[in-house]
């Protein structure tokens, strides 16, 4: 089930549309943990608490028995030893006061701004409740813009919008009117103790917004210049061409995420006691002619495949078809 990451109203002009946020997407990562590895030492912890586990039994057995038995399990000199696994542990972190490794306790930390060197003050959650916008309850639409004119490198995360029952009928008047006006509506909201400029959009069945960065947190002046003035005619008509070669719609579902799938399979060899299969990366010879390379691409042009949903529609157009001729012969 979604997690609700925010409550509170969508305001447009007069009307208050409750609703809720979650998220409408979330990196899919192969989560790995921080171990502790301790190579074991010649006998080996692991021997040692093997001989703590057979120590209850021993006691029952005179201690001559006991003798003979620990001496025959011991492996002689010239016989070979399996090699000891290492010990792996969890660990966790901890927060250590600086300059003395003390270890802290979470009860005793608070948050602070460092307005000089080594100088602090300390801000109570109280206090920052206390300023908090009148944008924490609620997302108000400041103005209406076209979509195009947004650079998506402001964007910053997606959102379901969600109405409460209360607010059906007027999410649906914002939804349609939105859907007809082919414009988005810009809006300010505070969530988590920071406040966002948010996109709200008509998608396909709802409303989603977006986050954006401010633009004094868009470094744009770091953005790299291209000399165009590098290009010759015939160099940018192939590289046209070859775009235009590979122009198709946009299809999500055809793109996968091939990495952590190999890290999966490989954990999955590791797990079962198999060899890791290893792949040398591809070497990239230095580009002399860039017309040449060009011209080599769009002889060798290879499209990514298409997904699974396009390739089902495609097989079943001619059975529709045929169908259909098939019902036409009949009623003549």
């Amino acid at each position: 089930m979604a997690i609700t990451v925010w409550r509170g109203f969508i305001t447009f002009g007069l009307i208050s549309i409750p609703v809720r946020l979650f998220r409408a997407a979330r990196p899919e990562r192969v989560s790995f943990r921080r171990l502790y590895r301790a190579e074991p030492d010649k006998d080996g912890p692991n021997r040692r608490s093997l001989v703590a586990r057979e120590q209850p039994q021993e006691r029952m057995a005179p201690a001559k028995q006991q003798t003979e038995s620990i001496t025959s399990s011991r492996p002689s000199r010239f016989e070979a030893r399996p090699a000891p696994e290492p010990i792996l542990a969890p660990v966790e972190q901890a927060s250590v006061r600086k300059g003395t490794g003390e270890v802290v306790s979470r009860q005793s930390l608070v948050k602070g701004y460092e307005y000089e060197k080594d100088r602090f003050v300390v801000v109570e959650p109280e206090e920052l409740k206390s300023i908090a916008p009148k944008t924490a309850t609620e997302m108000e639409i400041q103005e209406f813009v076209q979509l195009a004119e947004i650079d998506p490198v402001y964007f910053e995360t997606s959102y379901y919008v969600k109405p409460e029952e209360a607010g059906e009928k007027a999410y649906a008047l914002l939804y349609r009117a939105l859907q007809q006006s082919g414009l988005v509506a810009i809006a300010k909201f505070a969530m988590h103790n920071r406040e966002h400029v948010v996109v709200v959009r008509a998608a396909k069945t709802g409303i989603i917004a977006h986050t954006m960065y401010f633009a004094s947190e868009v470094r744009a002046d770091e953005e790299y210049r291209a000399d165009t003035r590098l290009v010759t005619p015939k160099e940018l008509e192939l590289a046209g061409a070859l775009i235009h070669s590979l122009a198709a719609p946009f299809e999500p579902e055809k793109y996968r995420d091939t990495y952590r799938e190999k890290v999966e399979s490989m954990i999955a060899s590791k797990v079962q006691g198999r060899p890791v299969e290893t792949v040398e990366a591809p070497k990239h010879a230095a580009v002399v002619d860039i017309a040449d390379a060009l011209r080599r691409s769009l002889a060798n042009l290879k499209k990514p495949a298409a997904s699974d949903e396009r390739l089902r529609t495609a097989n079943e157009m001619p059975k529709r078809t045929a169908t259909k001729k098939v019902r036409g012969a009949g009623q003549k």
